[in-house]
């Protein structure tokens, strides 16, 4: 193949720097067949393209600065946020529900409804005496983690939303199990969900 001058995958360098890009944008498959000088292209200024072909998606990441290295550290591109707990334990509880799907050896995206969502939660979050608050709640961190890209809602289907397979890349197998372990123990302790 011709190497074609930069200009030529310009678009995907733009995508990538706008957030992930799945297999079903139309710049997928640009991606997949320059992924070596985009990859260079972004090595150049730091940054990492992490390619995940099998599973449909790619984003970038800025590896931390090597502290035995004597050249400054470049600025964050993006500002890393603290999850809240309640935003974690939903990531955590979409993640294990990925997992799932993965093992069931279904096809195509993984899609779960408010309810099923509000289902998952309920041990973390109890509604108590108040459904509404509960539902309100759970609202918000469907919101939150639809800003963030671990959600996306489907168009036409309001109360569907595709569990987006970013949070493969964001919480891994090993994490995924001790963040579980975290959070049983946390649902079996008595009065740790009335905050």
């Amino acid at each position: 193949m011709q190497p074609q001058p930069p200009q030529f995958y310009a678009p995907v360098i733009l995508k990538l720097l706008q957030g992930v890009v799945y297999s079903d944008d139309p710049h997928w498959d640009r991606l997949q067949s320059y992924l070596t000088p985009i990859k260079e292209y972004f090595a150049k200024i730091g940054l990492r393209v992490q390619n995940y072909e099998t599973e449909g998606f790619a984003y970038l990441e800025q590896p931390d600065p090597n502290p035995d290295e004597r050249s400054e550290p470049l600025p964050r591109l993006t500002v890393r946020r603290q999850l809240s707990f309640r935003v974690t334990v939903l990531c955590v509880l979409l993640r294990e529900q990925l997992r799932q799907f993965d093992a069931s050896d279904a096809t195509g995206r993984l899609v779960l409804s408010i309810e099923k969502i509000r289902d998952l939660l309920q041990l973390y979050l109890p509604e108590g005496n108040n459904e509404e608050r509960f539902r309100r709640e759970v609202d918000g961190l469907v919101k939150q983690a639809t800003e963030l890209g671990f959600l996306k809602r489907l168009s036409g289907q309001d109360e569907n939303y595709e569990v987006r397979p970013i949070l493969k890349a964001k919480i891994d197998a090993d994490m995924l199990e001790l963040l579980r372990q975290k959070l049983e123990v946390y649902a079996n302790a008595p009065g740790s969900r009335t905050d």
